[in-house]
């Protein structure tokens, strides 16, 4: 099983984040032009929240709601669901599976390591299902 500081060692801790006074316009602007799924809210120093797609689409975009208007504080999503660095892919999927959450910041003792995304998680578990594959394979056909 994998920690989790493996994946954002490998990754990279780059987190994108606005502050809470932002317009969603702002944020999506970001996301877009990045190419990601969410940005931390920032208040000064601490993270307030997190904005998602999920987020502009429930909040924003199905109730009529103006991006450039509306202050990204009013529709994120919190408290922030985090992951500990030494939690397990499992652990993360699990979490992300019963708070229906796609991004989790990773946090020591109140400080922001990096995040992991749903997308992170499963490639890692497909490269250890692949590892053991070829670990099992050269077992069976005598390599060790």
């Amino acid at each position: 099983m994998t920690a989790i500081s493996s994946i954002i060692e490998n990754k990279g801790s780059m987190v994108l984040s606005v502050e809470e006074t932002a317009t969603v316009l702002d944020a999506i602007s970001l996301m877009a032009e990045v190419n990601v799924g969410a940005v931390l809210v920032k208040k000064g120093d601490s993270v307030a929240g997190i904005f998602t797609e999920r987020d502009y689409l429930q909040k924003i975009a199905l109730n009529a709601r103006s991006s450039g208007d509306t202050p990204v504080r009013e529709v994120m999503s919190s408290p922030v669901i985090t992951a500990a660095p030494s939690d397990s892919t499992e652990q993360c999927m699990e979490t992300m599976t019963r708070c229906r959450c796609r991004h989790l910041p990773v946090v020591d003792e109140g400080e922001l390591l990096g995040i992991v995304s749903i997308g992170d998680l499963v490639k890692n578990l497909l490269e250890e299902k692949q590892f053991e594959v070829q670990q099992l394979s050269g077992y069976i056909a005598g390599s060790y």
